[in-house]
């Protein structure tokens, strides 16, 4: 089954960048260009990562996570943050349980950081849906 990625980013040129990198790990994207957006493509859509911007218009990325820690229905979908903010600003991200981070703008090196970090993400989501599978089991 093919993976699917939400990249939540208001900037095109920083999307088109993400999905570049990730071309040819045979995934498909779906783009939301702030968090409201995002939402409501997680209630219509079967999304497997997301990669999150935190400066957007509508609802930032904090909006978001707000938001989307309210649910248990979106609990085993991983969050990567892909962001300029500095040191601080991750830090208070991970209070809401995002499983890793990159700093853009994104370097030639850091593409193949991103590709392992999404290959993790994957892995883990896969993790939790059989954990999932077995909760309900007993």
């Amino acid at each position: 089954m093919v993976s699917t990625i939400l990249v939540t980013d208001d900037n095109a040129l920083d999307n088109a960048i993400l999905r570049n990198y990730l071309y040819r790990e045979h995934v498909n994207f779906v783009s939301a260009l702030n968090g409201k957006e995002a939402l409501d493509l997680l209630e219509s859509r079967n999304i497997d990562i997301i990669i999150l911007d935190l400066e957007m218009p509508v609802l930032d990325g904090f909006g978001f996570l707000e938001l989307f820690s309210k649910t248990d229905l979106y609990r085993e979908i991983p969050i990567i943050l892909a962001s300029s903010a500095e040191k601080e600003v991750y830090e208070k991200a991970f209070a809401y349980d995002i499983f890793d981070f990159i700093k853009k703008p994104l370097t030639q090196t850091d593409k193949l950081v991103f590709i392992n970090k999404i290959r993790k993400a994957l892995e883990f989501r896969k993790m939790k849906l059989e954990l999932n599978k077995l909760k309900a089991i007993v």
